[in-house]
């Protein structure tokens, strides 16, 4: 998976081993100190960057169900998810985890009292995950806008996605922020063939020439 953003120049390139590392820790993070169960929600609000992969990655590896957006004072979440540094308005209730967007995901600033540092918390768990009981693929995994998708009706979905766009398995897949926020969630999924580019601030530069430079279509 690459990541670049067009407004800072960022760059940042996760083999599988990586992505699979951070999902681990993540995975870790929520069950083993946050205390989340299977069917747990997170209501999750990120914009596109490759940490929307491993928070997916780690919902599935739990059981919980992400519902992107979900971050308002009528949320159900046992869990919030979101940006180091944006401002949003947290329901009292559910924890909190600050998500770092820094290209490498380090630390970012000082965590407010009450809310949970991913980039500090995750490191400490550990880079294999095994969970108590294997993932049901059947279990509900995304919750979006009301409607719910398992874990194995998302990656049909995201195939489907992909073939719309004349994208091949195995071929590089192009998302970008400006058109593609409803799709990332689904052709993010971990397991499905192929590499995947990820254009945030697609907007502010040039997007074709990325998309020839790192050869991905979509």
């Amino acid at each position: 998976m690459t990541y670049v953003d067009l407004a800072t120049s960022a760059r940042a390139e996760l083999s599988a081993a990586s992505l699979d590392n951070a999902v681990a820790k993540t995975a870790g993070l929520l069950r083993d100190e946050l205390d989340l169960e299977p069917g747990d929600r997170i209501g999750i609000d990120l914009p596109l960057h490759w940490q929307w992969a491993v928070w997916l990655g780690a919902a599935s590896a739990v059981g919980a169900v992400l519902s992107p957006g979900g971050i308002d004072e009528d949320s159900e979440a046992t869990l919030l998810v979101a940006a180091a540094g944006a401002e949003f308005d947290a329901p009292a209730g559910p924890e909190t985890v600050l998500v770092s967007l820094h290209p490498l995901g380090l630390p970012e600033g000082i965590t407010p009292p009450g809310q949970v540092d991913h980039a500090l918390a995750a490191r400490t768990h550990p880079d294999v995950f095994e969970p108590f009981d294997p993932p049901d693929p059947d279990a509900p995994l995304l919750d979006i806008d009301g409607r719910v998708l398992s874990a194995r009706e998302a990656a049909a979905l995201a195939r489907d996605s992909r073939a719309a766009r004349g994208v091949a398995p195995g071929r590089r897949l192009l998302l970008r922020d400006d058109r593609d926020m409803a799709l990332a969630p689904f052709s993010l999924l971990l397991g499905l063939p192929g590499s995947v580019l990820l254009v945030r601030h697609a907007d502010q530069g040039d997007v074709a020439r990325v998309a020839l430079e790192e050869r991905a279509s979509g």
